[in-house]
Formats: structure tokens, C-alpha cells, sequence
């Protein structure tokens, strides 16, 4: 039954009471875990799996860390496969041929990292690259990894063949088959390397360029024209001339 008012002269229903609504307390925040911090890359490894990945980290921290001294192996590797493609090492002592790759190899490889990037950096800002000398030179270094861990497969080809290692094919291996056999997976292994060495090559001068793989592929494409168009010109008027 509803309580009356107990006013004089008056009669009515009593207004319910007023409660305070209920204290909503929030629940305490937690601040999410802080992701770990990513674990730096190893460049001599990781750059065969993560090319760009490991430029990147390098250009980030320190991008003239180690370029002559990867510009100077790389030059060597270079030089060792020259001397077995061009054959002329196939009547030099190996000693004569060896001095002269690490020699000239060295220095030439220096030599064509102050030139190439030159190159590379022109070419790439036409195709709309952003990449500098400094950036550019980083990569080209770097790029030489893959060659310099090739150079490993040289001491079982010592071994195999002596005197005749520098030869494109040792005539010592004829009629042996499994020494011929050994061979041909030396060559496909070093062929290997040299293929994955281009890959990788063009993805850290992409890296480098901040563009795709594709337009660093035409980047090397107009500096080989660079390269070759001068040249058959000074054929052609040394032709004309003469």
C-alpha cells in the first residue's frame, strides 16, 4: 500500500526514493607486451635468402661498411673464372695464375667499384630510382657475396685436377669417370652460384634504388648500352677513317 503524505491538508502518494545507480568500476589496463626487437641480420648469410632485406639493414647502419674489402674478393673470384673461361691460363703455372688473379684481381675489383655505380646510379634515375653513390656502392659490394663463398669450390679443384685447374676442360679427366663426373659437379655448382650471384645482384641494386627487381634488371640493360653504343661508334668512324 502506497505511503500518504502526512502534510496538513493534504493527501497523496510519497515520490519513491532516489538511489544512486551502481558504481561501474572499469577494468585495469594491461599495456599489450612490446614486441621484441628483431634480431640483426647476419649480411654474409642472410643476403642469399634476404638480399634486400640485409641491404637494407647494411644502408640503415653502415653503408660503406667492408665495400673495398668485398669489391677486392669479389675482383679475385672475377678474375679466377676469367682466367679458366678465356683459356689463358692453360699453359701458366698455377702459381703464375694464381698471383696474378689475386693481384689484379684485387685491384680491378676497386677500380670497378668506383666506376660501375657511376653507372648504375645514372641509369637508375631514368628509370625513376632513387639510389645514391654512397647507397649503390653498398650494393655492388655486397652483391659479390655469393662469388666469394664460390671461391671455396676452388680448393676441391685444386685438388682434383693440379696443374691443369685453370683448364675449361682438364684433359686429365678423360677417360675417369668418376673424376669426370666430380668435375661437372664443380662446374654446376660454381654455374649455380653465378646465377644466384645475378639475382641477388639485381635485387640489392633495386634495394638500393628503392624500385623493383624488373626496372634494376633494365638499369643494367642501359648501362650495358652505355657501355657498348661509344664503342661501336669509335669502331665505326676508325673504320670510316682509315
Amino acid at each position: 500500500m502506497s505511503e500518504t503524505t502526512g502534510a496538513p491538508g493534504g493527501c497523496g502518494v510519497t515520490p519513491p526514493r532516489l538511489e544512486a545507480p551502481p558504481v561501474v568500476t572499469p577494468p585495469p589496463f594491461v599495456a599489450p607486451p612490446l614486441a621484441a626487437p628483431a634480431e640483426p641480420l647476419d649480411p654474409w648469410f642472410a643476403i642469399w635468402t634476404r638480399p634486400r632485406a640485409a641491404l637494407r639493414q647494411i644502408l640503415d647502419s653502415d653503408p660503406r661498411r667492408s665495400i673495398y674489402r668485398l669489391a677486392a674478393l669479389g675482383g679475385i673470384a672475377g678474375a679466377l673464372k676469367l682466367a679458366t673461361e678465356s683459356g689463358a691460363a692453360e699453359t701458366a703455372p698455377v702459381a703464375t695464375t694464381l698471383a696474378i688473379a689475386v693481384t689484379g684481381g684485387a685491384l680491378g675489383g676497386v677500380l670497378f667499384l668506383f666506376l660501375f655505380p657511376g653507372l648504375v646510379r645514372v641509369a637508375g634515375r631514368w628509370l625513376g630510382g632513387r639510389g645514391g653513390m654512397i647507397e649503390i656502392r653498398a650494393a655492388v659490394a655486397w652483391s659479390n657475396v655469393p662469388e666469394i663463398w664460390g671461391m671455396a669450390l676452388w680448393l676441391p679443384r685444386g685438388v682434383l685436377l693440379g696443374e691443369e685447374m685453370f683448364q675449361p676442360v682438364p684433359p686429365g679427366i678423360e677417360g675417369n669417370p668418376p673424376a669426370a663426373l666430380f668435375f661437372g659437379l664443380l662446374v654446376l655448382a660454381q654455374t649455380l652460384v653465378g646465377f644466384w650471384g645475378l639475382v641477388i645482384g639485381l635485387k640489392c641494386i633495386a634495394e638500393a634504388h628503392r624500385f623493383s627487381a624488373w626496372r634494376a634488371l633494365g638499369t643494367l640493360v642501359l648501362v650495358g648500352l652505355m657501355l657498348i653504343v661509344p664503342v661501336g661508334l669509335l669502331m665505326i668512324a676508325a673504320q670510316a677513317l682509315s
